[in-house]
């Protein structure tokens, strides 16, 4: 049954086994199906599956594989990058911006039926994933069984109104994922039906997925390496700053970062691939500015120190030699100034939890992304990837006349199809740092540990192999 279509180091976590994992990832592309378990219905394999609400909703269960058919693939899971944006839904946590418990005595608050729906059923988590397909239905035409593949994080079908205009970021196959889009996938032992959350489901053995949901990878790189540079945080980063779809650095461009957690860090190391002259990185944790210099950036700013200063400082920094306007100069005064980034990247969003260690000046990440705002140039480019709480303020005629372009960063504007395998060719040419940003790497039983680690920002990004 098809969906309905209307159509800071790498810290003691590695242990002996995930070493081992990691030396291996080579040897995982090449294993034949041959050496494997067919992906054959019946089969049973592990997954972690979130039911109910609240802490503990997450355990990993022993599931039996579903017949497949139409379009759907079976992926044999190598790595799986533990997104920040679903650790509220694995750590059994409240969503950001949702409402504090009801006093005491007070009658509960309404549940919005479709998550009251979601929350009652058994889902597999995982924000995409990287592996080899064990099995195709008979419609499918992308891969083959064999194949080297991204389990995206965003679909690209590449007919519905969004595709056909360029905009595979926007494909409506992405909206297809409520409850009555989902179908089973699996059981659990006492015969629960179990579905992949976002039709990925990324944290488990296998990977039952759609064919929009997958692109065709050729690569020897490891499975950490790989989960890294094909992980819907990289691929968001990278498309905002080397894919060129919502706007082009040029050479000598001057950028900034604010946030430099998988998503900034990636935006810096594309903003650097593209010839940005200067790359200005702006976060709290004095980890990831340091972790920021090594993969690009030229100037690092804490926000926590700059305060109110941030967005002047960001202006100061990107003056050019001379002021004098016959002169090519940029001039910081006028009504609307001429200093400020010419390309701003905006990847804070609101906390899901208290840091762990230096915490930004707001949670809900609105005023990072208003100093995003107003600390690019008049002409320039701002792009937001974030997920905030709240309404955002700006000033009004800087809004209206004030030269900047906003683009709105779902999947940084990456066209899946087209920008993974390129995304791929710079990890392969040695041009993107996967290691440095993968500082965590656990095996499949160890995720809920690296979620922790994920949630608290004590690491930058985690990947957990199966």
């Amino acid at each position: 049954m098809e969906p309905k279509d209307s159509a800071l180091s790498r810290r003691g976590v590695l242990t002996g086994g995930v070493a081992l994992a990691a030396q291996s990832g080579a040897l995982l592309a090449q294993t034949t199906l041959a050496q494997s378990k067919p992906a054959a219905p019946g089969r049973k394999f592990r997954g972690w599956v979130s039911r109910g609400t609240g802490p503990g909703r997450t355990t990993l269960q022993e599931l039996t594989l579903r017949p497949i058919s139409g379009r759907q693939i079976v992926v044999r899971t190598e790595a799986t990058n533990l997104c920040y944006s679903n650790s509220s839904d694995v750590l059994g946590l409240p969503q950001p911006g949702a409402p504090p418990p009801p006093p005491a005595g007070a009658p509960p608050r309404p549940i919005p039926p479709a998550f009251l729906a979601m929350s009652r059923m058994a889902l597999i988590q995982g924000h995409g994933g990287v592996g080899i397909v064990e099995a195709v239905g008979p419609d499918v035409r992308r891969v083959q069984v064999g194949d080297r593949v991204c389990v995206s994080g965003t679909p690209q079908c590449g007919s519905c109104y969004q595709c056909l205009r360029g905009r595979a970021d926007m494909c409506q196959f992405l909206g297809r994922q409520g409850p009555s889009d989902l179908v089973p996938i699996a059981d659990m032992r006492d015969g629960t039906p179990v579905y992949a959350n976002s039709h990925i489901g990324g944290l488990a053995e296998l990977m039952v997925t759609f064919e929009e949901w997958v692109v065709p990878v050729f690569t020897k790189a490891s499975a950490a390496d790989l989960g890294m540079v094909c992980s819907c945080v990289t691929v968001a980063g990278l498309g905002c700053t080397a894919s060129q779809v919502l706007a082009a650095i040029q050479t000598g461009s001057i950028v900034a970062v604010v946030g430099c957690g998988p998503v900034g860090l990636s935006a810096i190391q594309g903003a650097r691939i593209a010839g940005a002259s200067k790359i200005i990185a702006i976060e709290p944790i004095r980890v990831r500015r340091e972790l920021a210099l090594k993969v690009g950036a030229t100037d690092v700013l804490d926000p926590n120190v700059e305060g109110n200063n941030l967005v002047e400082k960001v202006r100061e920094l990107s003056n050019g030699p001379n002021n004098r306007l016959w002169a090519g100069g940029r001039d910081s005064g006028g009504l609307l100034g001429g200093a400020g980034a010419d390309f701003v990247v905006e990847a804070v969003g609101a906390d899901r939890a208290k840091p762990k260690f230096e915490a930004g000046p707001d949670p809900t990440g609105i005023l990072p992304i208003q100093q995003a705002y107003m600390m690019c140039a008049p002409g320039g480019h701002i792009v937001t990837t974030g997920l905030p709480t709240g309404n955002i303020t700006l000033p009004a005629v800087v809004f209206t006349i004030g030269g900047r372009t906003h683009h709105a960063g779902q999947y940084g504007g990456a066209n899946p199809m087209r920008d993974i395998p390129r995304f791929v060719e710079l990890l392969d040419r040695g041009q993107f740092d996967a290691k440095s940003l993968a500082t965590t790497v656990v095996l499949l039983d160890g995720m809920l540990d690296a979620y922790q680690q994920v949630i608290e920002r004590s690491t930058v990004t985690a990947i957990m192999t199966a």
